[in-house]
C-alpha cells in the first residue's frame, strides 16, 4: 500500500470518529383530547292548559235550563248536531207551535223545548218529556214512565185527572196539597199527563171529559195500569196561578 492511500484511510477514519451519532426522530406528541361539547340547553316545556272536561249529564230537569237559555248555549252543551228545530200541532188541532228538540233521534235522551209561536225571540216556555223510558227526571224523582201508584206515593197525596180518550185526557188537574202541587210563587210548574200502560185493559180505565181521583175504589186497576206518559216543567208567568 502506498503512503498516499494510507493517509487517506486514516483521515477518513478520523472523520467518522469525530462525527456525532445520528439522533433518533422525536416521538410525535400525543394529540390533546378535545373537551366534550355540552349539549344545547333544553328549553322548558310550555305549560299546556288542561282541556276542560265535559261534565256528565245528570238528566235532571231543569238542570241549568231556563227561559233565557240561548240556542248557542244548547249547542255548546248538547252538541250542535243534537239540537233540531221542529214544529208541533196544538191541542185539538188548534194552531202549531215551534220547538227545539234535544237528541231528537234518541227516545231516552229526547227533550222538547217549547217556544212561543207568536214571538220567535221569546224565552223557552216549557221543557217537555214524552217517552216513558226517558232518562230525564226532576229533583223530586218525578219522571215519565212511573205508574200512577208511584206518582201518588211521590206526591204524598191522591191526585185528580181527566179521563182518557181526548186531547187533554189523563192530565193531572189537582195534587190535593201534595209535594208536587203547583203553589202560587213556586219557581217551577209541573204538568203531568197519564196514559194507559201498553197491555192494560182500556175498559177498566176511566175515560172522557170528566175528572177522576186516583183513590176512587171504582177503578181498582188504575194504580198500576196508568203511567206518566208526558212530563212538562215550566216557569210561571206573571198572572199564572
Amino acid at each position: 500500500m502506498n503512503r498516499g492511500l494510507l493517509l487517506a484511510c486514516i483521515a477518513s477514519a478520523l472523520a467518522c470518529a469525530c462525527s456525532p451519532a445520528p439522533q433518533p426522530a422525536p416521538a410525535p406528541k400525543p394529540q390533546a383530547t378535545p373537551a366534550p361539547v355540552a349539549p344545547p340547553p333544553v328549553p322548558p316545556k310550555a305549560e299546556v292548559a288542561p282541556k276542560p272536561v265535559a261534565q256528565p249529564e245528570t238528566w235532571e230537569l231543569p238542570g241549568g235550563l231556563g227561559p233565557l237559555t240561548t240556542r248557542r248555549e244548547l249547542d255548546a252543551r248538547f252538541g250542535k248536531a243534537n239540537v233540531r228545530e221542529d214544529t208541533f200541532a196544538g191541542a185539538e188541532g188548534i194552531g202549531t207551535y215551534p220547538a227545539l228538540v234535544i237528541f231528537p233521534d234518541d227516545p231516552r235522551k229526547r227533550l222538547e223545548l217549547v217556544l212561543d209561536a207568536d214571538d220567535p225571540d221569546a224565552p223557552i216556555r216549557e221543557l217537555r218529556v214524552r217517552s216513558t223510558d226517558s232518562l230525564w227526571h226532576d229533583a223530586s224523582g218525578l219522571r215519565a214512565g212511573m205508574s200512577l201508584a208511584e206518582l201518588v206515593a211521590l206526591n204524598g197525596a191522591p191526585v185528580s185527572f181527566y179521563g182518557l180518550g181526548w186531547d187533554y185526557g189523563g192530565t193531572v188537574q189537582d195534587w190535593h196539597g201534595g209535594k208536587l202541587a203547583n203553589a202560587v210563587g213556586d219557581p217551577l210548574f209541573h204538568r203531568v199527563t197519564l196514559s194507559a200502560r201498553k197491555d192494560a185493559d182500556d175498559a177498566a180505565l176511566p175515560a172522557g171529559d170528566a175528572t177522576f181521583r186516583s183513590d176512587d175504589a171504582k177503578w181498582p186497576a188504575i194504580g198500576k195500569d196508568l203511567v206518566v206518559d208526558e212530563l212538562g216543567i215550566s216557569w210561571p208567568s206573571d198572572g199564572d196561578e
